[in-house]
């Protein structure tokens, strides 16, 4: 796991598990130089490069992150949408790998009437996923809908349909299908 921290010598990166006495990266920015910041900037691209996470390279545990995701969800719930997509934001920055952080911002957007920025980030979570997740494909198509780009969503939800693993999301998918079909006359993309 890659670790992020100063020394007398500048910034490192390396794949040490402690980060013991080690001065906070961000504490530290403001005291660097131009060629420290370029150092730094170097070895954390390298690092995500390699496929190290934020979270990976500044040593945040497994458990702090879910912390903040009960907290966003927590915001999400009770309809502070600003301070979920806050935190969701953080996450999705700090674990690009997490496919529930990004479904999290993606239903922040989704209840802010931001679809288009919604279905970015369900596009995101279902690649995240490696598009076996299901959950990502049916909001996008409920934003679809939502933006009357019926052929779009009819997609969406024929491909739940397919590939769902979870029974919940395949009835309300066939429940949107049919209430498509329903009405036939509608104009689609």
């Amino acid at each position: 796991m890659y670790r992020a921290h100063l020394s007398k010598d500048g910034f490192s990166m390396n794949h040490s598990e402690s980060m013991d006495n080690q001065p906070s990266v961000a504490n530290a920015l403001p005291s660097m130089d131009e060629e420290q910041l370029e150092k730094l900037f170097d070895r954390v691209l390298e690092g995500v490069q390699e496929g190290a996470t934020f979270k990976d390279m500044y040593g945040i545990s497994s458990d702090t992150m879910e912390e903040i995701y009960a907290h966003a969800y927590g915001f999400y719930q009770q309809g502070r949408l600003d301070e979920a997509e806050s935190l969701f934001r953080l996450l999705c920055i700090y674990d690009f790998h997490n496919a529930d952080y990004a479904l999290g911002l993606g239903a922040v957007f989704q209840l802010k009437k931001r679809y288009e920025k919604a279905l970015d980030v369900y596009a995101m979570a279902y690649t995240i996923g490696g598009g076996s997740d299901e959950r990502a494909m049916f909001y996008a198509g409920e934003c679809n809908l939502l933006l009357r780009r019926l052929g779009k969503a009819r997609l969406c939800f024929e491909t739940v349909l397919e590939d769902a693993r979870d029974s919940r999301f395949a009835a309300k998918a066939q429940a949107y299908l049919d209430a498509m079909a329903g009405g036939a006359g509608s104009k689609c993309d």
